[in-house]
């Protein structure tokens, strides 16, 4: 892969960890390109001239991965919130815990 060029399209989380990754490799010769006027995709905010912060989507990361969180660590900088929740979704006549996806093993063998 030495020598070759390296364009990332998109700053989003991928494009920033692809980045990140690369930069990691002592990899020199890529660049990320963005079409808004900042990082960070459909996991960025902004700030209307009212003073109000918007998402531009969902902001939940499930990861218990050490390496992402530590990535995600260095790329935020202690600029994010962390809100540990319990939510649970009544189904079959049990509670499964959220997010759901990650639990069907809660749920009756058959379905």
């Amino acid at each position: 892969m030495m020598g070759k060029r390296i364009l990332i399209i998109g700053a989003g989380p991928a494009g920033l960890g692809a980045g990140m990754a690369l930069k990691g490799l002592d990899y020199r010769d890529w660049d990320i390109y963005e079409k808004e006027d900042h990082p960070g995709g459909l996991a960025a905010s902004f700030r209307d001239s009212e003073g109000f912060t918007w998402d531009l989507g969902g902001h939940v990361l499930f990861s218990r991965d050490p390496f992402f969180l530590e990535l995600f660590e260095r790329i935020m900088e202690g600029e994010y919130f962390e809100h540990q929740r319990e939510a649970w979704i009544w189904r079959r006549g049990r509670w499964i815990p959220y997010p759901f996806q990650n639990n069907i093993r809660y749920l009756p063998r058959r379905e």
